[in-house]
C-alpha cells in the first residue's frame, strides 16, 4: 500500500498542515473509488431534441393570443395616459390657441416644458398658399400689440395639403401669450408680413 508521502509533497510544511493533509488522504482512502457509470451514459445521446412545444387546440391558441393582444394595448395605453397626464417631459398640454388669415387656418398646442424648460409648440397649418421663392418660408412669432416679437421658428408648406411642424421655444408661455404668422422672403423683410393673428 503507498504512503501518504508517496502522493504529497510534504517537505517546507509545519507539521499542522502536515496532519491536516494526511486526514484528507485518508478520508479518500476511505470514501473508496466512485460508483461505475451507468451503462446509459456511456455514450451520448445520438440527436439532441429540442424543447417540447405544448399543442393546444387551435380555439385555445386564438384565444390567448386575443388576451396577450389585449393585455399589451392595455399595458400601451396606460403607459401612454400616465407619460401624457404625469409629468412626461412635454407631453402634457398647457394651452392651445387658433390663429387665422385670408383662407387659411392655424391650430396651436403647447406641452409642459422638459427637463430643461423648454417649451414644445405643435402647430398644424391649413390653406397657407405655397410662397414663391427660394428663400421664403413662414414664421411663427410670439406677439406683443399684434406684431411679431419673440421667433418660434420657420417652415414651408407644399402647394396643397396641411402641414403640422413642431417647434421648441426656451421661453415661457402663460394665458396671456398670443401669437402671429408671417411670410418672410422675396419682398417680406424679415420678420415679415403678417398673414395671420391669433382668433
Amino acid at each position: 500500500m503507498s504512503s501518504f508521502e508517496d502522493f504529497v509533497d510534504v517537505e517546507g510544511l509545519d507539521p499542522a498542515e502536515r496532519e491536516r493533509l494526511r486526514r484528507v488522504h485518508e478520508l479518500l482512502l476511505e470514501a473508496g473509488p466512485p460508483p461505475e457509470l451507468p451503462a446509459s451514459l456511456d455514450r451520448p445521446p445520438t440527436a439532441v431534441t429540442g424543447p417540447r412545444v405544448l399543442a393546444f387546440p387551435a380555439r385555445r391558441r386564438l384565444a390567448a393570443a386575443l388576451v396577450l393582444a389585449a393585455a399589451l394595448a392595455a399595458a400601451a395605453f396606460g403607459g401612454g395616459y400616465a407619460v401624457g397626464h404625469h409629468g412626461g417631459g412635454g407631453s402634457t398640454t398647457v394651452r392651445e390657441a387658433t390663429l387665422s388669415g385670408q383662407n387659411a387656418f392655424a391650430s396651436l398646442r403647447v406641452s409642459a416644458p422638459d427637463a430643461g424648460d423648454n417649451w414644445p409648440i405643435k402647430v398644424h397649418v391649413s390653406g397657407l398658399p405655397k410662397l414663391a421663392g427660394e428663400g421664403s418660408y413662414y414664421e411663427l412669432f410670439v406677439s406683443r400689440n399684434g406684431k411679431p416679437s419673440l421667433p418660434c421658428g420657420g417652415f414651408k408648406v407644399r402647394a396643397t395639403g396641411a402641414t403640422t411642424v413642431t417647434f421648441t421655444v426656451p421661453y415661457e408661455v402663460d394665458k396671456t401669450t398670443t401669437w402671429v404668422l408671417t411670410a418672410v422672403g422675396g419682398h417680406n423683410a424679415w420678420p415679415g408680413r403678417v398673414v395671420m393673428t391669433q382668433a
